[in-house]
C-alpha cells in the first residue's frame, strides 16, 4: 500500500506525544500541545535513566507505563487499542497482520523502536520491500522506510492505533490531576529500580555531586525534554485554575512552581547543550556540583507542586461532579 497522507509529527521533545498529536489532528481533534501533554501524563513524567552503574541515559524519558496509556490517550477525545510482545519471529508476523489491517483502513499507528529508541508514526507500509513507512525525528535524515527485520532492535514491539472518537468530559481533567500527583510523587513507572519523580530529580542531584559516571548526550537530552515538558504541565495547570474555579488557587500554586522549576533548569540546557552535551563539561566537578543545586530546586519545586495538585484534586472532583 502507500502513505496515508495529510499526517504530520507535531513538534515536541516527548516523542511519543509528539505521534499522538499528529494522530488527534489527522482525526480532526485540534488540541494544543500543553494540552495533549497534560492529559496524557507526560507532562508530569520524569524517570532517571540509569543502568550498571550510568546515569541519566537519553531512555529514561521513554521510560513509562506502555499499558496505562490506552486509558490516558482516550482523554483526548480518541480511544486507542494496543499491541505489544516481544520482537521474536512469530508476534512480529502478528504485529506485522495487525498493522496493516488498521494502515489498509487508513487508521496511522503510533509505533516504538522505528528508526531509533523513541516513538513516532507508522503511516504506511510496502509488503514488497517488508517495511513500515514512518514519522519519526530521524525520518528527514534517513528517509521513511523501517525494514520489518530491523525493526524494534531493543526487544519490545509497541503499537497503538486510533479507533473511535470518545466524549471527554470534566472527569478526564481530573484523573489526569490525579495521574499527574502519582507521576510526581514517582509512584507509578516500571519496576525496574530507575528513579522516578521528584525522588528521580533528587537521585539525579546525588549521582552529579558524587563520581558517578553521568551519560554525556543522556544527560543534555533528559534536561531537555525534563523542561519543556514542565513548562506544558505549568500551562495546562493554568487552564484548569479557569476551568476548576473552586481548585483555582492550588492550581495556580502548581502551575507557579513548575514555571519556577523551568526557571532553575533553564541554565543547565545552556550548560548541558543538546546534542553535544556541553562536551567535557559534565566531567567538571564545580560545574557538576552547581548542575546539583539546580537540581535539587527544581526537585523542591516539584514537591511543591504535587502538594498543590493534591491540594486540588477533591476541590475539582466536587466541581466535575
Amino acid at each position: 500500500m502507500g502513505r496515508i497522507p495529510g499526517i504530520e509529527l507535531a513538534p515536541n521533545w516527548t516523542s511519543a506525544a509528539a505521534a499522538l498529536e499528529g494522530i488527534l489532528r489527522h482525526a480532526g481533534i485540534d488540541l494544543p500541545r500543553h494540552a495533549v501533554m497534560g492529559l496524557t501524563g507526560h507532562a508530569f513524567h520524569f524517570c532517571l535513566g540509569t543502568r550498571e552503574g550510568v546515569v541519566a541515559l537519553p531512555s529514561g524519558p521513554a521510560s513509562f507505563d506502555r499499558a496505562a496509556m490506552v486509558e490516558r490517550y482516550a482523554r483526548t477525545g480518541l480511544r486507542f487499542e494496543r499491541f505489544a510482545g516481544p520482537a521474536d519471529a512469530a508476534t512480529k508476523e502478528r504485529a506485522v497482520a495487525w498493522a496493516a489491517e488498521r494502515l489498509d483502513a487508513g487508521v496511522p499507528l503510533i509505533g516504538w523502536d522505528l528508526h531509533l529508541h523513541e516513538f513516532g508514526i507508522v503511516d504506511g507500509y510496502d509488503r514488497a520491500r517488508g517495511g513500515f513507512f514512518v514519522q519519526d525525528i530521524l525520518t528527514e535524515q534517513v528517509g521513511p522506510f523501517v525494514a520489518w527485520e530491523a525493526w524494534a532492535p531493543l526487544g519490545e514491539i509497541e503499537l497503538w492505533a486510533p479507533v473511535e472518537p470518545v466524549e471527554v468530559g470534566a472527569e478526564a481533567a481530573v484523573e489526569a490531576l490525579r495521574t499527574a500527583a502519582a507521576l510526581l510523587g514517582g509512584d507509578e513507572g516500571p519496576a525496574d529500580g530507575q528513579p522516578l519523580g521528584a525522588a528521580g530529580v533528587e537521585a539525579w542531584a546525588e549521582a552529579l555531586e558524587g563520581t558517578a559516571e553521568v551519560d554525556r548526550a543522556g544527560n543534555a537530552y533528559t534536561l531537555a525534554v525534563l523542561a519543556a515538558a514542565r513548562a506544558d504541565g505549568a500551562a495546562f495547570l493554568r487552564d484548569l485554575a479557569a476551568t476548576f474555579p473552586g481548585a483555582a488557587e492550588p492550581l495556580a500554586e502548581a502551575a507557579r512552581a513548575l514555571e519556577e522549576e523551568t526557571k532553575a533548569l533553564s541554565p543547565l540546557i545552556t550548560l548541558f547543550p543538546f546534542p553535544s552535551g556541553g562536551h567535557g563539561n559534565v566531567q567538571v566537578p564545580g560545574l557538576r556540583r552547581a548542575a546539583a543545586m539546580a537540581l535539587r530546586r527544581a526537585a523542591r519545586y516539584e514537591r511543591e507542586c504535587l502538594a498543590a495538585i493534591e491540594a486540588a484534586i477533591p476541590l475539582a472532583e466536587r466541581e466535575a461532579g
